[in-house]
């Protein structure tokens, strides 16, 4: 099966793994000297509420990929019971 095949099943089989969220994580300002801070005050001020957004943006994003696993574990554990259930009606393989 070609590449492009298999990840048109997998939209169509399973649109949530298809669609899985990256949470970019935040990149802390630089450390810095005190004389560096006193000259560029307004700069580093503005690094830091960069880093404080998107930290809060990066959290909130984990968290909603945490929500779309769970769920997606709840669909597969009742796919996994029903393969369970059905195949132990099969009898054993030939």
């Amino acid at each position: 099966m070609k590449p492009l095949s298999i990840l048109a099943l997998l939209v169509v089989v399973s649109p949530g793994t298809a669609f899985a969220e990256w949470c970019d994580p935040p990149i802390a300002p630089a450390p810095t000297t005190a004389e560096l801070a006193h000259d560029f005050r307004e700069e580093f001020k503005g690094e830091f509420d960069q880093y404080f957004r998107h930290a809060s943006l990066y959290i909130a994003c984990l968290d909603a990929e945490r929500v779309r696993v769970f769920q997606e574990m709840q669909i597969t554990t009742q796919r996994y019971e029903r393969f369970l259930t059905d195949s132990a009606k099969w009898g054993p393989p030939k």
